[in-house]
């Protein structure tokens, strides 16, 4: 055992271990891969004149709690029921090939007057510890892949006890991503953070009880023994508002709500809707990412510089959420969500303001932050609230917080990952008008009663009344209970909430997965009160999916005029929207048998798709309707959508819907010479891709390389990769005698061949533009191309050779979180991406040009993961020497 004592204000040590200069200085996230960041000052300050970098929101103050060598690295902290707090110090990160240093220490102040002056090891020879909480007179802590239960038997500060609760937890990746933040709430279960690694989970003490696969944070009853997975998946941090409702976060998404549990949704089988998690902020960063690229705005005074491309001004690794409950804090900030931003070397506040079933978070303070410092070693990375109602922050200082994983190799050589790790300190921030504020309970409301678990279980007096509750989140909270009740009120209730809060997905969600099995009574109350508002298309288009689905799976005709409960009387934009969805949900086509109702459809369909003053997503619903019908009947509207110069978002989805017909026809008119001189490159990407995904359309592709319609450099080179690894032979040995074999070999062999590029004058200008033309489809840099494969800003910290080692092999290193799959669908067309989201019920894809295609697990033949980047080999083949050095030289970012 170890104690270390020191004298209130005495001066801490400064860290003597040589620190890292030069131009190569990094640093992110605390414990998440985020952006690599540049900073200005090369040595470490002392806790004294750290906190003389501090600003905060009057009439906040900040004081030290503890430092060095007190405290060392510490990444979460706890308080007991004596005061005394206990602290995980992740010592070895990190590091994965040494042996454990992290441990767990004791801190008591032996003068009773918040500054904590002793430090005792309460634990140590831990992997990583990143969470502790009290817990019968001793601590959980997790440290993968255990859980622990560690505790003081003698009294002598030290613990003498330690056994596993839970183990199986994934500990071979990444240190910074793993389970962490037990959390005790009132209805006796310990919730976990997941981070973002999984694992088979067991209890040794109840070895009865089954393993359970880790998919998203966890809970445990500890009196039961059972084991449960949750919805959402927090990378670090977990928090719970007054009723209950919890909270996580991800690197770049400070607030996150878990609106609905999966079990909800699960109870309608013929429900597509997979989504569990709201992004609470508003992404003001426009990075013109697609899939939520966008960014969360802060405001640092320090000098760190993200050089993710795609991250400049925003959040980077938002970790420890904590909803704040009152206490020493001004009661401006009572219900705010905090946040802790490393890279930025800040703690974000944002108020929650309620926003149909779940909540927005907007910034509490204009364009500064509730606390930031311009240290740039300062890492706050933990929030908790102490006995005092204090707000307290862990700052794991430290010069380079990151992962050497996700680092390229070059930069790993010059990086002091050690750098601070003997320093640390713990802060605690007051309001000088908050003295003795305590925080109060949820005063017993219709939201606290229906915010209960077993919502179902409300008597239905109750639920009825919370339908026409004035809060939209009781509605919600109402439509998860009538789902599930029999009783014959429920219809209409239920017809009442989703007409209430059409616009609000999760309560369409919340609806439609409770109607199962009385589809058609829901309808026929829908149908009559229905009216053009904002939502109610939405919930038209995924109540017909629910009749498509069901007709699919029963083995009858979705489209026949008994199964339809149409309403003449229902706005054709409706109608419309109901019947696109029973067409998509049952696979449908639409021929000349339609009934006359749905031959009249189409017709309003084919004049809505072109009707210029229509709501774009009205359009866009007609033109998925019309991919149903019979060429003949849909060719005119979608031709004309695609030469018109309509929005960019109508063009691709006639395209798409276009190239889902198999004729001739509908090849020809895509790649006729007039058209594809005028559309611009971006189209011409989307209308290649479309084609190859389809089968029959990859050899009247190939037809028009062989006739010089389209020249051979159309292809992308992930195309003509993917097409020289088709199933179909015949395609395989086309694409070989038009393109040239794949060109995989000896990738080494050609890097040594292609070194030759180094030793010419470049134009980085002209760089620009074969960046432009062959890598923008996956890659981004200066705010140009798709962010499909990593980001490339970092990559200018490397040297030349080192990029082309990665152009000519890509395989030689594939980033984490960007291995390439194949995709083969039931209508044989196959796709090929980066896998991004992976549920029971869909796969969401994201595709070269950044295209996301979320696609139902019921759809798919086949998922096979690729050994090889999703960048091809071969394409130095592609441009001359000359052209791959002055690629080289703009991506370092000469001049």
């Amino acid at each position: 055992m170890k104690t270390i004592m020191n004298r209130r204000g005495a001066e801490m040590p400064r860290n003597s271990r040589p620190i890292l200069s030069g131009p190569l200085r990094l640093c992110v996230s605390a414990f998440f891969l985020s952006a690599v960041s540049l900073f200005a000052n090369d040595t470490a300050n002392s806790p004294a004149d750290e906190l003389k970098t501090f600003k905060v929101e009057a009439p906040l103050k900040v004081e030290l709690v503890a430092a060095e060598p007190q405290v060392e690295s510490p990444c979460a902290m706890a308080f007991d029921d004596q005061g005394r707090i206990y602290v995980a110090e992740n010592r070895g990160y990190p590091h994965t090939d040494e042996p454990p240093q992290g441990r767990i220490v004791m801190l008591e102040s032996t003068h009773h007057d918040g500054h904590y002056d002793k430090s005792t090891v309460f634990a140590d020879g831990l992997t990583y510890p990143n969470g502790v909480m009290p817990w019968k007179g001793g601590l959980i802590v997790t440290s993968a892949p255990d859980v622990y239960f560690l505790k003081d038997t003698k009294g002598t500060g030290h613990a003498d006890e330690k056994k596993v609760l839970l183990t199986g937890f994934d500990y071979a990746k990444s240190t910074q991503l793993r389970v962490n933040c037990p959390t005790l709430r009132p209805d006796g279960w310990i919730y976990f953070a997941a981070g973002l690694v999984g694992g088979t989970i067991t209890s040794p003490e109840h070895p009865e009880k089954p393993a359970v696969k880790m998919t998203g944070d966890l809970r445990w009853n500890p009196q039961t023994g059972d084991i449960e997975t949750l919805d959402g998946r927090s990378q670090y941090g977990i928090s719970f508002d007054a009723l209950g409702r919890r909270f996580i976060c991800m690197n770049r998404l400070p607030v996150q709500h878990v609106v609905i549990e999966s079990r909800w949704l699960r109870r309608n089988p013929h429900l597509s809707f997979a989504e569990t998690v709201q992004d609470c902020n508003e992404r003001t960063v426009k990075t013109g990412l697609r899939g939520g690229g966008d960014g969360v705005r802060v405001w640092p005074i320090s000098h760190n510089i993200t050089t993710a491309d795609s991250h400049a001004g925003s959040f980077t690794a938002a970790c420890s959420v904590r909803i704040w409950p009152g206490g020493a804090l001004a009661m401006m900030y009572d219900g705010c969500a905090f946040s802790c931003e490393p890279t930025g070397n800040l703690v974000h506040v944002d108020r929650l303001v309620p926003h149909g079933a779940t909540f927005i978070g907007e910034p509490l303070l204009d364009k500064r932050e509730v606390f930031a410092s311009s240290d740039d070693w300062c890492r706050p990375v933990f929030l908790t609230r102490g006995p005092d109602g204090a707000l307290y922050i862990c700052d794991m200082y430290r010069k380079i917080i990151e992962h050497p994983d996700y680092l390229p190799a070059e930069i790993r050589k010059h990086s002091d990952f050690d750098a601070g790790k003997t320093l640390g300190r713990i802060w605690r921030i007051t309001s000088a008008d908050a003295s003795g504020r305590k925080a109060k309970a949820p005063v017993a409301s219709p939201e606290q009663s229906l915010e209960r678990e077993d919502v179902d279980k409300v008597p239905i007096d109750q639920l009825l009344a919370g339908a026409k509750n004035p809060s939209a989140r009781v509605r919600f909270r109402a439509a998860l209970g009538l789902g599930s009740s029999q009783d014959p009120r429920a219809v209409a209730a239920l017809t009442h909430v989703a007409l209430a809060e059409a616009d609000d997905k999760w309560t369409r969600a919340a609806v439609l997965s409770g109607v199962g099995g009385r589809e058609r009574e829901f309808a026929a109350e829908l149908f009559k009160e229905a009216k053009e508002e904002p939502g109610v298309s939405d919930l038209m288009e995924g109540l017909g999916m629910l009749f498509g689905r069901a007709a699919l799976a029963e083995k009858r005709d979705a489209l026949a005029k008994e199964s339809l409960p149409l309403n003449d009387k229902t706005p054709a934009v409706l109608r419309i929207a109901f019947l696109a969805g029973v067409a998509d949900g049952a696979n449908a086509h639409i021929g000349d048998n339609a009934s006359p109702s749905l031959s009249a459809a189409i017709a309003d369909s084919a004049k809505l798709a072109q009707q210029h003053d229509a709501a774009i997503e009205s359009r866009e619903r007609a033109i998925g309707l019309l991919k149903h019908a019979d060429w003949q009947t849909a060719g005119p509207a979608l031709l004309a959508v695609i030469m018109s110069k309509e929005p960019t978002e109508l063009r691709t989805a006639a395209i798409r819907a276009a190239a889902s017909f198999d004729g001739t026809d509908v090849t020809n008119a895509l790649l006729s010479a007039k058209h594809w001189a005028a559309i611009a490159p971006m189209e011409r990407e989307t209308t290649l891709a479309a084609l190859l995904a389809k089968p029959a359309h990859i050899p009247r592709v190939l037809d028009a390389i062989e006739s010089g319609a389209l020249p051979k450099n159309a292809l992308s080179a992930v195309q003509r990769t993917a097409l020289s690894k088709s199933k179909d032979a015949a395609v395989r040995d086309r694409v070989t005698k038009l393109l040239g074999a794949a060109a995989d070999g000896d990738r080494m062999k050609a890097y040594e061949a292609e070194k030759v590029v180094l030793t010419l004058t470049p134009n980085p200008k002209h760089g620009g533009e074969i960046f432009k033309n062959i890598c923008s489809t996956c890659h981004r840099l200066n705010q140009e191309g798709h962010q499909v494969g990593p980001d490339l800003l970092d990559i200018r910290s490397q040297p030349k050779e080192s990029i082309l080692l990665h152009i000519v092999v890509p395989d030689y290193e594939i980033a984490p979180g960007f291995a390439a799959s194949n995709v083969e669908l039931k209508d044989g067309s196959l796709r090929l991406g980066i896998v991004i989201s992976d549920t029971a019920e869909s796969v969401t894809l994201r595709e070269p040009l950044a295209v996301e295609e979320n696609i139902l697990r019921s759809n798919i033949t086949s998922i096979t993961a690729s050994e090889h980047s999703l960048m091809p080999p071969g394409l130095e083949a592609a441009m001359s020497k000359q052209d791959m050095a002055d690629l080289l030289s703009f991506l370092k970012g000469e001049n």
